[in-house]
């Protein structure tokens, strides 16, 4: 359910990159001021990473807007078959689970509402927007261990932990999730 007043805009790789600076790292920014100080976390750290995923097979951000204003954001890609996303766990898993394809996992890479608009609905609803279409067999995640909110609402949502990872040598270890995605083999 769509939050009221509450609108979508998706983007491909070209017109993201044409909203990057002046909405996707302000939203970034005003949703991460507890950790922006660590170099890990830095605004400009953001910004290369988010260049880099704009460059991934799939890609898709999905932008909330209340009013015109931007108020939250979630966006991600394909994992392709040569993917490195898996590398990074420290915790083991079945045979085969990290095998990817191109069209099996969908890696949810960011999902961030603006304080205000948090315990409103629209963290579920961006979710559920980027989600929603998506072909994949299912979806990962990475979630800062120390998140609870995140934490509660993945779950209730039907996310599952699967292990520990550190996608980055200088990274915190994050929890690993995945969610079966409905439209899989629709």
């Amino acid at each position: 359910m769509t939050p009221p007043s509450l609108t979508f805009t998706r983007h491909d790789p070209r017109s993201t990159e044409e909203i990057l600076d002046s909405v996707i790292v302000p939203l970034y920014e005003a949703t991460h001021a507890d950790v922006i100080d660590d170099p890990f976390y830095s605004a400009e750290r953001f910004a290369e990473r988010a260049r880099g995923y704009l460059k991934a097979p799939g890609f898709e951000i999905v932008v909330a807007y209340r009013e015109g204003a931007p108020v939250g954001q979630a966006f991600g890609y394909a994992l392709p078959a040569t993917s490195r996303w898996w590398e990074g766990l420290t915790t083991p898993v079945p045979d085969g689970f990290t095998t990817e394809t191109g069209a099996r996992t969908f890696a949810f890479n960011e999902l961030m509402v603006l304080p205000e608009w948090q315990g409103k609905g629209v963290a579920h609803a961006l979710h559920d927007e980027l989600l929603g279409g998506r072909r994949e067999e299912r979806a990962t995640l990475l979630v800062r261990e120390d998140n609870t909110s995140a934490q509660t609402a993945y779950a209730r949502w039907g996310w599952e932990k699967v292990g520990k990872l550190r996608p980055y040598p200088d990274a915190p270890h994050y929890d690993a999730l995945v969610f079966p995605l409905p439209l899989a083999g629709a």
